[in-house]
């Protein structure tokens, strides 16, 4: 997109300051900045100092009922461009702070709403659809959800010690699985599960000297899927059941594997692979599709679609930094939601 094209697009709008020059100095040194310089060799000069902008939209979940996908948010109302458009990990974003909190938007992307004034971290959907599990302060908590509100009365810790996050409920809504650096000596995170209501606390993988195990998901057969670390380097996809016995190694690489998700009908599991979202066979271990957006987070729907944030840590635009969805394939890609902001461009 060119600097003259958002004028095209009604999500935007766009002020460019034609010259800025600012004296700049420090404890350490004196240095001028002149912006006045039209040519193409300023705009790929930027500073030194790197600002990895935060996503609008983060941590997707699909309803069970398919009708609704639930999600964090912080709506941005304007990107200062300081050091000319090239350079947008030296810019400065200005969120809506007032507006921070998790909401729901219809499948079809209309009617956005926010539904509780603050985000949930590590969502998780029961399989009923009637509670919503999540972490806040390192312990993991419930709440009772009737398909339009949530009852912030009711909301029930679930832990009490150690770090806990990424909770994940049974097939059957009985238990939840998540993971914790309770009873760890070195503080590393392992797969753990309880009940439901928070009874029978089960350390079910726990491999001190090979790394962490995280990030668990439970699929409709009652296995769990989840990230563990193989040597110090590398994160790889393992499974096992639900006792923590039978362990299968999925992936084999060189990359940053995590957020494994089982798709509904369990034929599918999809995960970030160096921020990159791929599809795995779950009976033949093959990798289907390595798809070519940065991906941040994303969820399944109960009919194998996908959403998804797409988003490279580096540019937010109209588009990116928002909610995508599409086929299984990486067919039918769309936005589902739009970043409305001013864009300043200091020229």
């Amino acid at each position: 997109m060119g600097y003259f094209d958002w004028h095209r697009n009604k999500n935007l709008s766009v002020k460019i300051i034609r010259c800025l020059i600012i004296f700049c100095c420090t404890p350490f040194t004196l240095f001028f900045l002149d912006s006045c310089d039209d040519g193409p060799a300023n705009q790929s000069r930027c500073p030194w100092f790197d600002i990895v902008p935060d996503s609008p939209y983060n941590d997707p979940i699909w309803h069970p009922s398919g009708n609704f996908i639930g999600f964090n948010y912080i709506p941005i109302k304007e990107i200062r461009y300081n050091y000319g458009y090239d350079c947008p990990r030296q810019a400065r974003y200005i969120y809506d702070i007032n507006s921070r909190g998790f909401y729901l938007v219809d499948a079809d992307g209309s009617n956005q709403r926010m539904v509780l004034p603050y985000q949930l971290l590590t969502p998780a959907w029961s399989p009923n659809g009637q509670w919503i599990a999540f972490a806040n302060g390192g312990q993991i908590f419930k709440m009772p959800f009737d398909g339009e509100k949530f009852d912030t009365t009711a909301v029930q810790q679930l832990t009490f010690e150690g770090e806990n996050y990424f909770p994940t409920w049974s097939p059957d809504g009985e238990s939840i699985a998540y993971d914790s650096n309770k009873d760890s000596p070195t503080g590393l995170s392992f797969v753990w599960v309880m009940k439901s209501n928070g009874n029978n606390k089960v350390r079910i993988v726990y491999t001190p000297e090979g790394g962490e195990t995280r990030m668990p998901n439970w699929g409709n057969d009652f296995t769990i899927i989840y990230q563990a670390y193989v040597g110090v380097q590398y994160a790889e996809i393992f499974k096992l059941d639900s006792t923590g016995k039978n362990i299968i190694r999925l992936t084999n690489n060189s990359h940053q594997d995590q957020y494994p998700k089982y798709s509904y009908d369990n034929k599918l599991i999809a995960f970030l692979s160096d921020e990159y979202l791929c599809v795995l066979n779950n009976e033949s271990g093959q990798v289907q599709h390595r798809f070519p957006d940065k991906v941040s987070n994303f969820s399944w729907s109960p009919v194998g679609q996908i959403v998804y944030v797409k988003f490279d840590n580096n540019r937010i635009d109209a588009t990116r930094g928002t909610l995508w969805i599409m086929d299984t394939d990486g067919g039918n890609q769309k936005p589902l939601t739009y970043n409305n902001m001013t864009i300043t461009i200091i020229n």
